[in-house]
């Protein structure tokens, strides 16, 4: 690939594209981000504020726009939006990039940009958390690199061109085999969106109270046996909850490990952890149900696979969305 990647748009810049676009703003590129009104405004008027992990605090002048129509063409397209609001952003959104990702849940946030762009769309894992304190005001609440790997359909050495560009304002790993990356995430995702939606818990207490870390587990293993069997090789992404080897343990040794998790958090004073999910029902916005859930339970009766806790637990979660939503 000889395009060279100077521009970039982040289409549903919340907290975690915001963060994605001060990072490319700082590795060199001309960002706009694509935000909700209300966020966009206090971003064009006093900057990006951005709180770190370590409590010290950044403004980052980047242009930000509520409207997709106002951006052209760039080199580089990042999707950050929730999964429902993909085809109507991109819909509305007239350019046409050299490469794209997403850095969305699920294992098939890709589908849309390769229907629509082809061979510039890449996949990718974010295992970046943030959340959004006021509109213009976001908190980087733990670090983490982002994955990316060039798909079957796509134009061959796009990721690593991605990665190069990318790789002096974040940390970027070029995979071989994203794929299984993304189903290492995606298994963790169902396990601890399930829980923390269900029960309205921060991510640590997950792990201390005996009743949600069995059912996390649960949850892991029955989400891995579709990755599984869906080909992927699943692997130990950084931190301190590995899949693969939570999956290797007996479930005793496995609640364990789970609880010393808990335990590890506490004393790092990692406390304010809130899943994405639940930031969602704090502010009464949908869920990303489909993304995160049903498509594993969709790939699992097309291997034949009995995923009951995963369905139940999708069942549960669709109402909770349907009640935000005013379905009932």
């Amino acid at each position: 690939m000889g395009t060279r990647i100077n521009s970039a748009a982040v289409l549903g810049a919340g907290a975690l594209g915001s963060l994605y676009g001060a990072w490319m703003s700082r590795a060199g590129l001309d960002v706009t981000l694509v935000a909700r009104e209300s966020h966009a405004g206090q971003i064009a008027a006093k900057g990006l504020q951005i709180t770190s992990p370590d409590a010290s605090q950044i403004s980052v002048p980047v242009r930000a726009v509520s409207d997709p129509g106002l951006v052209g063409d760039v080199d580089l397209l990042l999707l950050a939006s929730k999964s429902f609001d993909t085809q109507e952003l991109l819909e509305n959104w007239p350019g046409r990039p050299a490469f794209a990702f997403s850095v969305q849940n699920g294992v098939g946030q890709a589908a849309e940009l390769v229907e629509r762009y082809g061979g510039s769309a890449v996949g990718a894992v974010s295992m970046v958390g943030a959340t959004m304190s006021n509109p213009g005001e976001i908190r980087h609440t733990f670090g983490g690199a982002t994955y990316i790997g060039d798909l079957p359909t796509s134009n061959e050495g796009s990721a690593g061109a991605i990665g190069e560009a990318l790789s002096a304002g974040l940390e970027v790993v070029v995979s071989p085999d994203i794929a299984s990356v993304q189903w290492s995430k995606a298994v963790l995702a169902v396990a601890a969106m399930g829980v923390v939606g269900l029960t309205r818990q921060d991510y640590h207490r997950v792990f201390l109270q005996p009743d949600s870390r069995a059912v996390f587990l649960e949850l892991v293993r029955e989400a891995g046996s579709v990755a599984v069997a869906d080909g992927a090789k699943l692997v130990d992404l950084p931190g301190p909850l590995g899949v693969a080897s939570l999956l290797s343990l007996a479930d005793d040794d496995a609640l364990a490990r789970l609880e010393a998790i808990g335990h590890e958090m506490v004393e790092s004073g990692a406390t304010n952890v809130r899943v994405s999910i639940l930031q969602a029902i704090d502010r009464q916005r949908p869920l990303e149900v489909d993304a995160v859930f049903s498509n594993v339970v969709s790939v699992a009766r097309a291997h034949g696979i009995d995923v009951p806790l995963v369905e139940n637990v999708t069942r549960l979660l669709a109402a909770v969305d349907a009640a935000i939503r005013g379905d009932l």
